[in-house]
């Protein structure tokens, strides 16, 4: 008898420990009352942070026209939101600058390119830097500064590029940044305005899965005093951060929204302005022409040019959160000019739809009705827009 109690209470309690694991996992934990940060500034700066993200969310899902967009919106959010944390609060500080991969393989904002990767660092006119490296197998590297507008949009500063830059025959290469080029320095340099906040490292690639990135690293020349974290300076470095998100959503909505009214285009919308430009960190080196793509089932749209005499030139679409798509499960979404076929004048023809198109250079939509077209010419100086046309599918 005292055997079966005692199994029947272990049983019990098996069962009762079950159930508190069920329910305590799965429920829905109270929002505290608003005051709970309001003694700490960094407790605030976390709690701007969330607000902003909630927000976000919440316009991602009003903009979507379907569940796959809003889907593909909230893994946005996730990544944009892990780049900001890694950019702006972890390696925020001027002093002691860090590289981060903003793309690292499955991060994707701001209309970035399959074929690249961009390294971004906070640095500070208040220090001199060093950028050191090999530029590996890419095809272009570039070294872009970005200060503040007195608006708050990013100001495209300067420049340096494999065009300009000097490499050993290695490869190898290095770069001072400084607001002073010291007396009687003949090395590559790029000067630092006040407003300089950060640096950008792109690379291009012709195949950039089977390429081997630059090699990289920035460090600061200056003596800096130890990190005595305080609850300011890390409320300073979220704000950056919840900055950082609320622009770059804002900026994505807003582009969207003005393509929106003049699809299959590349006439800039008339509420353009070039200075907003600045939110998508641009660099001198590449000439873009862009449009918001909208075609039916039964619809292609061929796009026709005069292809730029260039080591690199590219064609690609991205969702409406201006994400490149996954280069593995969707290949067919991004040509670039060693896959591109021209005609004898050294003209192209390109064919977007969601459908494969046999005997063309096509570009697949990876099931989109929608989204955004992006092309670049690097380092191509002036050049002429191409043109857009829509065609049944059946006339192509």
């Amino acid at each position: 008898m005292k055997i079966i109690l005692a199994v029947i209470v272990v049983v019990c309690l098996s069962a009762a420990s079950y159930l508190y694991g069920v329910t305590s996992s799965t429920a829905i934990i109270d929002a505290p009352q608003a005051e709970w940060a309001a003694d700490n500034p960094a407790a605030l700066s976390w709690q701007h942070y969330l607000v902003s993200l909630e927000a976000a969310a919440a316009r991602i899902m009003s903009e979507s026209e379907s569940q796959r967009e809003q889907l593909d919106g909230i893994r946005y959010l996730a990544q944009l939101s892990s780049a900001a944390q890694e950019m702006k609060v972890a390696k925020g500080n001027p002093a002691r600058p860090a590289f981060t991969d903003w793309m690292s393989d499955y991060r994707k904002f701001l209309g970035d390119s399959p074929d690249a990767t961009y390294l971004t660092a906070e640095i500070s006119s208040d220090y001199r830097y060093e950028i050191t490296g090999n530029k590996r197998d890419a095809v272009y590297l570039g070294v872009m500064l970005y200060g503040k507008s007195l608006n708050g949009w990013n100001r495209a500063a300067a420049n340096a590029s494999v065009a300009t830059m000097r490499f050993d025959t290695k490869g190898n290469f290095r770069l001072l940044l400084s607001e002073r080029k010291p007396d009687n320095y003949t090395g590559d340099w790029l000067q630092l305005d006040d407003d300089i906040h950060l640096v950008m490292v792109r690379q291009y690639f012709h195949d950039r899965q089977h390429s081997e990135v630059a090699e990289l690293s920035i460090r600061n020349l200056d003596e800096a005093a130890p990190i005595e974290e305080t609850s300011e300076s890390l409320a300073s470095r979220l704000d950056s951060a919840t900055h950082f998100l609320n622009a770059t959503m804002a900026g994505n909505i807003a582009l969207m929204k003005m393509l929106q009214k003049a699809p299959n285009s590349f006439e800039a919308p008339k509420e353009y302005n070039q200075e907003f430009g600045g939110v998508f960190y641009p660099t001198l080196d590449n000439t873009y022409y862009g449009t918001w793509f909208s075609i039916n089932d039964d619809e292609v749209l061929v796009v026709e040019g005069k292809a730029p005499d260039v080591a690199y030139w590219s064609i690609s679409i991205q969702n409406q959160w201006m994400q490149s798509l996954d280069y593995d499960a969707y290949p067919e979404t991004t040509l670039n000019n060693k896959d591109i076929s021209l005609d004898d004048q050294g003209y192209y023809r390109v064919v977007l739809s969601k459908q494969p198109v046999e005997g063309v250079n096509w570009l697949g939509t990876a099931g989109f009705n929608r989204g955004l077209l992006s092309i670049r010419y690097q380092l191509a100086g002036e050049t002429e827009a191409p043109s857009l046309t829509i065609l049944q599918r059946k006339d192509l």
